[in-house]
């Protein structure tokens, strides 16, 4: 998954959905009483994770690459 593998865009985006994504959803209903601090923890794996895959550089914004590859925030999926 990382920048020089040769996996395709949407099969990076469908590994991240279907085994990484799961582990921090799996307590999400405890999430939504988190305090903030432990949610931008969760938001910066995810921004991490997403720019690794998608091989944005540092000057790209994270809304940007969450918009573009139509993941929500982890504050959004809290939410729901």
């Amino acid at each position: 998954m990382g920048r020089k593998s040769q996996l395709s865009l949407e099969n990076k985006l469908l590994v991240y959905k279907l085994i990484v994504k799961p582990v921090w959803t799996y307590g999400i209903q405890l999430w939504g009483t988190a305090t903030n601090t432990n949610l931008e923890i969760l938001e910066r794996f995810q921004s991490k994770a997403l720019r690794i895959i998608t091989d944005a550089r540092r000057y790209v914004p994270n809304t940007i690459i969450e918009r573009d590859v139509q993941i929500p925030t982890v504050k959004q999926e809290a939410r729901k």
